[in-house]
């Protein structure tokens, strides 16, 4: 008989399980409002989420007082599952990107590439919580993949229509008239590429709303275990040792900076 791994057993409370799951995916759409970027790595975070559920089981009551009932635990381990499901399928891209023409190819490599530094010139002049909506409207927030030509010309599309919004950050980027009718030629000949249907719909979407949600676990954790164990320095320290850190911008400056010089 196989042993039970009691480690990580939550009592069932599938009605709180699916509530907290709902409260997560919310508090992710509105992070995801303000053009909050997913900067960790989503298998890490799945992982992680395994650990601080382990971790819990030792205050399990006190932050259950404070609001971190049984069903957030449920309902991190289900997301937490989700994104190894879908990331188990995203390489199913890849077979797709390899029977492309050497046009298509061409085509997909422009556009992403137009895409790409349009969204890396807004998300530079939009950073504080105004800018962020802002760059909510030009699509940071959403998946994007430079091998997917339906990503590329959302992406596209976005930029185009947000463009009509926000004058002055069209005017911070330096988007020229010539630029807006490159991006159009491009949509239009992005919508001539046939693919067949994902038979498991858009696993890169999946994964960004069940590592958003999760994100947001995360958060809700450290927030209440910082409470819960004011009094325990050590502990507290320990436990929120296990909330995986997203990269930050300060970083990837310092690594681009090096890496020039």
């Amino acid at each position: 008989m196989a042993r039970k791994n009691t480690a990580t057993a939550v009592k069932p409370s599938a009605r709180s399980a699916v509530e907290a799951r709902k409260d997560l995916l919310a508090r992710a759409a509105r992070n995801a409002e303000g053009a909050n970027k997913l900067r960790s790595d989503p298998l890490a975070d799945a992982q992680a989420a395994r650990g601080i559920v382990l971790a819990i089981d030792g205050h399990a009551a006190e932050l259950a007082r404070r609001g971190l009932s049984a069903g957030y635990r449920e309902a991190a381990l289900q997301l937490a599952q989700e994104i190894e499901d879908h990331l188990q399928a995203v390489p199913a891209a890849a077979v797709t990107a390899r029977g492309r023409s050497q046009d298509t190819v061409e085509l997909l490599a422009d556009a992403a590439s137009t895409a790409q530094a349009v969204r890396g010139a807004v998300l530079r002049v939009t950073r504080d919580a105004e800018g962020r909506r802002v760059a909510h409207d030009f699509g940071l927030s959403e998946p994007f993949s430079a091998r997917q030509p339906a990503h590329v010309a959302r992406a596209l599309s976005r930029i185009l229509e947000a463009r009509e919004r926000h004058a002055e950050v069209v005017a911070d980027i330096g988007l020229l008239p010539e630029d807006v009718q490159t991006m159009q030629q491009l949509v239009h000949d992005l919508e001539t590429v046939a693919e067949p249907p994902a038979r498991h719909g858009d696993e890169q979407a999946q994964v960004l709303e069940a590592q958003g949600a999760l994100r947001a676990f995360f958060d809700l954790f450290a927030a209440k275990a910082a409470l819960a164990l004011a009094a325990d320095p050590d502990e507290r320290g320990r436990l929120l040792a296990l909330v995986p850190r997203a990269d930050e911008r300060r970083h990837l400056r310092r690594e681009t900076t090096r890496a020039s010089g």
